[in-house]
This record gives structure tokens, sequence and C-alpha cells, in this order.
């Protein structure tokens, strides 16, 4: 299962890092514009468009296979926490299952979403250019594909009692070491 795992991991650390590198092409982007429009009184066209359909996009629903893998989700443990063991373990694999399913339902109707809107070549026109926006439509289904990946893995994970192989590439904070825990 470990191998499988550190695959899983590896997609998510990949989608992730290319929403960071998204971040870092919106931050010149968008001062690239504001210092053209300022500086040398010629603004660049279509920045609102590229950040809120290219950029943002992306950089909202590409890492959700990685907050899923290392559960970042919000969660509400008002009752459960105290609940028995073995309640708490069937909930978060019943959870876990639900999560699975809907992420993968939401995942293949984005998909055919992308689909359609690359079958008709959908575009965007702005300051009277024709601006290509179907590739925004493969970010949802390609970040809850992989979430759902995640949790049908994590789901798979307690059926047999292994360890998942999930976060392989999880680098350890030096600071939360058992010396430095009383600081």
């Amino acid at each position: 299962m470990k191998p499988i795992g550190k695959i899983i991991s590896w997609a998510n650390l990949s989608a992730s890092s290319i929403a960071g590198i998204l971040v870092i092409f919106m931050v010149v982007h968008v001062s690239a514009d504001v210092t053209m429009r300022y500086v040398f009184e010629q603004p660049m066209d279509s920045t609102i468009l590229y950040v809120s359909a290219f950029y943002m996009v992306a950089v909202a629903f590409l890492p959700l296979g990685t907050v899923e893998e290392h559960n970042g989700h919000i969660a509400v443990e008002l009752l459960v926490e105290n609940f028995p063991d073995k309640l708490q373990s069937i909930l978060l694999f019943i959870a876990t299952l639900i999560t699975a399913f809907v992420t993968a339902a939401v995942a293949v109707r984005t998909g055919q979403e992308a689909w359609a809107k690359y079958l008709t070549g959908a575009y965007s026109i702005e300051s009277g250019g024709k601006v290509i926006t179907w590739p925004t439509y493969l970010s949802l289904p390609l970040g809850f594909g992989l979430m759902s990946l995640v949790s049908a893995w994590k789901a798979i994970a307690m059926i047999t009692g292994k360890e998942s192989g999930l976060s392989g590439f999880v680098v350890e904070d030096p600071y939360l070491t058992e010396e430095n825990e009383n600081v």
C-alpha cells in the first residue's frame, strides 16, 4: 500500500506546487499591471480576467487533495470527541467514504463541464481581445479528483488496517521534537 500512497502524495504535491507557482505568477502579473498602470499609464489588458479565472481558480482547487491528505479540512468534533474510540473510528470511516463519493461525483460533473467548455472552445472577450478560458475549468475536476482519491485510499487503509503511505513528502519540523515540546 505504501508505494501507491507515495504516488498519490506525489500527485498531490505536484498539484499543490503548480498552485504555489501560480500564486507567484499572480503576484508578478498584478505587480506588473500596477506598475504599468501608475508609472507608465498603460495598464495591462485582461489582468482581472487572468486573476479571477486562471490564477484564483487553480490556487483554490488544485491543493484540495493535499489538504485532505493532511486532514486540513474543517472538522467539528463537539459531540464525537466524547464517544467511545470504536464509534469514533466507525464515524470517521463513514465520513471518509462519504467524502470520497461526493468529491468523486463533483469531479465527474466538473470534468463533464470542462470537456464541454473544451469542445466549444470557451473564451472571454476582454479589452477587445479574445482570451481562451476553457483550461480554467480543468482545475476543479483535478482538485476534486485528487481529494476523492485520497479519501478512498484512506478508507481502504482503514479497512485493511495497513499504513496508507500518504504524506510521504512531509518535511519534519525540527522545532517539534520531544526536546523542544516543553519550551
